[in-house]
């Protein structure tokens, strides 16, 4: 409905902006991440998004243009609401996102508020999914890894993902017990060893 409001901050809350626009007060509602680069009489421009339902119209502001598209991107995947959506800017900086999906680390995106595993799975194999086909989503996320492809059609890491290793570990306890076992080996065993050594290397630190 319109692309940017410029005025002067009237108050700030949890979530929240008061924008004074000529005398106009809008409610507008930002991420932490801009929330605190803003403080009371300061003018500023916000970038801002409308979502219009029959019983709300809700503005939602942002500084920097990057914010704004991974907002409006992260609401065309199913199960993602503004609130979530607000949630993953308040959360993780657009680069942390990125690297999250990049790396397929789910730990990092299930720390995001209203996110369990399974929605942030589906985060990461939708994103990843249309960076190929999106040139606009490429440009804000970067050109998918193909080594991480790789790995993923690789059973032994997506065993080793499931059951709540990161994306780092779980390539490195892979190419591990591959390279410690025969080729031959199951994927069962492959992934036993995997554990193994992943829990050998916990030792270690500890």
């Amino acid at each position: 409905m319109f692309a940017f409001l410029r005025g002067s901050v009237a108050y700030t809350n949890i979530n929240r902006v008061g924008l004074d626009v000529n005398g106009v007060g809008f409610d507008v509602q930002i991420p932490d991440t801009v929330q605190r680069k803003l403080s009371n009489n300061q003018d500023v421009t916000l970038l801002t998004y409308c979502h219009i339902r029959e019983d709300s119209f809700q503005i939602f502001g942002f500084i920097e243009e990057e914010e704004k598209a991974l907002f409006i991107e992260c609401l065309d995947i199913n199960g993602i609401g503004p609130k979530v959506a607000l949630g993953i800017l308040s959360t993780l900086s657009v680069t942390a996102f990125a690297q999250a999906i990049q790396e397929h680390d789910v730990t990092a995106v299930t720390r995001i508020p209203g996110i369990g595993k399974k929605l942030a799975q589906r985060i990461i194999l939708e994103m990843k999914n249309r960076m190929g086909q999106d040139p606009q989503l490429n440009a804000l996320l970067g050109t998918p890894d193909t080594t991480a492809t790789v790995y993923e059609s690789d059973d032994v890491y997506e065993a080793l993902i499931s059951l709540g290793c990161t994306a780092a570990e779980a390539k490195r306890a892979a190419s591990h017990a591959r390279g410690s076992l025969d080729k031959n080996a199951t994927d069962e065993e492959l992934v036993r060893t995997a554990l193994r050594s992943m829990a050998k290397g916990n030792n270690v630190k500890r």
